[in-house]
């Protein structure tokens, strides 16, 4: 996922340098060819301003966006942790409690698979068998 993100950001910022350019280039273009009795509404170059506040709103909103897409991160690594802890104490527990450990069923077994590959402090001690590659998960 990061890799997607990684490129989508060098495409928007390649996007983003090819409309100041063609922006630069039309605003020449437009004061060499055009007359000076043009209303706001009808000139070019008022318009390629405008263009400029929205370019400039939307610079914004990706460095929000961008904000937004590592709290996301943050907070799903803060909860894959704390339910792997709170797994493994439910297990503890049982196991001291002398309580017969229920086996999980396989849309279990593959949810806590899924968790527990996801949390890095738990990633470290899994062999790659148990343990799918990030781009299979879903």
């Amino acid at each position: 996922m990061e890799t997607a993100v990684t490129t989508l950001e060098t495409m928007f910022q390649k996007a983003e340098s090819d409309l100041d350019y063609i922006q630069a280039m039309l605003e020449f273009e437009m004061m060499k060819r055009l007359p000076n009795g043009l209303s706001q509404e009808e000139n070019p170059l008022v318009l390629v301003q405008q263009l400029s506040v929205v370019k400039s709103r939307y610079k914004t909103l990706c460095e929000q966006l961008e904000k937004i897409s590592a709290e996301r991160r943050e907070s799903m690594r803060a909860i894959r942790a704390t339910l792997a802890k709170t797994v493994k104490l439910v297990q503890e527990m049982q196991h001291h409690a002398g309580t017969e450990i229920s086996s999980l069923s396989e849309e279990e077994q593959l949810a806590m698979q899924h968790l527990m590959c996801q949390t890095p402090e738990v990633r470290e001690g899994l062999t790659e068998q148990n343990c799918p590659k990030e781009h299979e998960i879903h």
